[in-house]
């Protein structure tokens, strides 16, 4: 099989985790992506992955500070993986597609709705590829949700509710995610939602919304969740008390397109908690929009609610792409501990086709875009005291908030 030179940029936590998504695309039949070289503005970081990339896939990619010297010492790259933090995705990604490469971005896309418009530019330009890597829509759940709304299983969908609220004071993974302008936790996590919400439901019209911060403080954890040897550092390192400077908690009311409504309540703060995803159609339901891991639930008028196996059994047309299909032969993702760097293989695998085959990608610059302006939706509505429209955020119409990031990064 034909595969892409790839480069990875930025050796952090995420970094290590895409390594481990192309040791689980090497795995199967499908790999189509030779990861040739390892880049990060601190050398440390570069050998840490050049090692666990050389264990993970038995070859030691060559290692760079610098994208233009990966780019010269590599004359026959395709493509750069790039996993920095946030608040630098614009000018990373705009170097890599000046530099004649295609990019799969870590989501969110950008830092601001500018930043975004500033890649989708310099992809234009270059006529080169932007994937957004969103892996919650790559999970068998979430494809399971698509082909039930599709297929009319719940009716015509009316209402929504989106709620993901957890309490306490922690810090989340990294200190610099409750750094507004480095691409605070809600930017960070929430963007997974927005873009679920509109592959689930189709745009996002209008937003009513609230942000506010409930913690100013945070706290490190007792312990850590992954065991990579940059997160083992990385804790180690991390002060054990941090001042906040991003809001954690956001409500709205976000009217679609199509007429239907969504109850959101997102946030990491406080001292309660509240959990649902749910999706209501004039003839049924359905538990969950699908996630990384997750395991949806559908009720239908007059019968009883059945959970994932089951619908899958009744769903007889429902069918998944030969990759996902391999790497999740049941259809069911829940429990399967290695669930999130499958669905990064799918990521790079689908980038790899792209710029083999020029079929489309699913998740392109555009839809990026759209996803990152939906979620500021909320928090430019909460700063103008209004309902805005989405399209106002799109077009830096309805831009108050994203201005302040914007001015202290020097973005135009």
């Amino acid at each position: 099989m034909d595969r892409i030179k790839l480069g990875l940029v930025g050796c952090g936590g995420m970094g290590t985790r895409h390594l481990h998504g192309l040791r689980e695309l090497a795995r199967t039949p499908f790999d189509n992506v030779e990861l040739c070289a390892v880049c990060d503005i601190r050398g440390e970081n570069a050998d840490l992955a050049a090692a666990e990339a050389e264990r993970l896939l038995g070859v030691r990619p060559l290692i760079f500070t610098d994208m233009e010297a990966m780019h010269r010492g590599v004359p026959e790259l395709d493509a750069v993986d790039v996993v920095t933090d946030p608040s630098v995705h614009h000018e990373v990604v705009c170097q890599a597609l000046d530099l004649g490469l295609h990019v799969l971005v870590e989501k969110p896309m950008a830092i601001t709705v500018a930043a975004c418009r500033q890649m989708n530019e310099a992809a234009r330009r270059n006529d080169r590829i932007i994937s957004v890597a969103e892996n919650f829509r790559r999970d068998p759940s979430a494809r399971l949700v698509r082909h039930l709304l599709d297929s009319g299983a719940i009716g015509t969908p009316y209402m929504a509710v989106f709620h993901a609220l957890s309490p306490g004071d922690s810090i989340f993974i990294t200190p610099w995610r409750h750094r507004r302008e480095l691409g605070g936790f809600i930017l960070d996590m929430a963007v997974h939602f927005t873009h679920m919400i509109r592959y689930q439901l189709g745009n996002i019209e209008e937003v009513y919304g609230d942000v506010r911060m409930v913690e100013p403080v945070r706290r490190k954890s007792a312990s850590m969740s992954m065991d990579y040897a940059f997160y083992r550092q990385r804790f180690a390192d991390m002060e054990a008390e941090i001042e906040a400077h991003a809001e954690d908690t956001t409500q709205a009311v976000f009217k679609m397109a199509s007429g239907a409504t969504l109850n959101w309540i997102v946030g990491i703060g406080g001292h309660g908690s509240c959990g649902r995803e749910l999706i209501l159609g004039n003839r049924g339901s359905i538990e969950g929009f699908g996630t990384r891991g997750g395991d949806v639930r559908l009720k239908r008028a007059g019968r009883e609610e059945i959970d994932q196996t089951e619908i899958l059994d009744t769903e007889r047309d429902f069918q998944l792409d030969p990759l996902t299909t391999h790497l999740f032969p049941t259809g069911v993702s829940a429990g399967d501990p290695v669930v999130d760097l499958k669905l990064i293989a799918i990521e790079l695998h689908e980038l790899g086709s792209a710029i083999l085959t020029g079929s489309p990608v699913e998740v392109d610059g555009i839809c990026g875009l759209k996803d990152v302006a939906a979620l500021y939706a909320v928090f430019e509505s909460s700063r103008a005291g209004r309902a805005v429209k989405v399209s106002e955020v799109e077009s830096c119409q309805a831009y108050a908030y994203q201005a302040e990031i914007d001015a202290a990064l020097g973005i135009a």
